[in-house]
């Protein structure tokens, strides 16, 4: 037996299991291969990159524990970006925390051909006593955030589907 053939065949066959061959033509392809906290850098600096152009961003080299971006008119966002999972339309916004002081949570959608979003204000996210959970609420659109895991009573996790995102 060839152990290093028999390995070899367990990799490729578990590469194409996830579809990690495809090519790198789409305009965001590349984004497949950061994980969680350089897509979380990189969707800040984008949004960094935007609102200074419209407001102008207040960059004191602070990490902020409650917010990740400060205007210079004060407004303060949460930025959350996620990429798409491999085998549904659905994007995983991790460590939301509902108790969190800032205007908006902004969370980034990227899929290898496109840039989606979803703006929510501080006040769209609702505890629900009666329920004992947290959601997020626009209109008619209702979502619960979820718990990262059993016993994490601080940060949550969003689930939303592409379908749930604006380009």
């Amino acid at each position: 037996m060839d152990l290093e053939q028999t390995f070899l065949k367990i990799i490729e066959k578990k590469h194409k299991e996830l579809n990690l061959g495809q090519d790198y033509n789409a305009i965001f392809s590349k984004i497949r291969d950061f994980e969680a906290n350089a897509i979380g850098q990189i969707g800040e600096e984008f949004l960094k990159s935007v609102l200074n152009a419209i407001d102008g961003v207040i960059n004191d080299g602070i990490i902020h524990d409650e917010y990740d971006i400060m205007t210079k008119s004060g407004v303060s966002f949460e930025v959350k970006t996620a990429r798409k999972g491999r085998t549904n339309n659905t994007f995983q916004f991790n460590g939301i925390n509902p108790r969190y002081n800032y205007d908006f949570l902004i969370c980034l959608g990227v899929c290898e051909d496109q840039l989606l979003y979803r703006v929510f204000k501080k006040d769209e996210i609702n505890y629900i006593h009666k329920e004992r959970k947290y959601f997020m609420k626009q209109n008619e659109f209702k979502k619960q955030l979820v718990p990262m895991n059993p016993d994490n009573q601080v940060n949550y996790k969003l689930t939303l589907n592409i379908k749930e995102l604006k380009e």
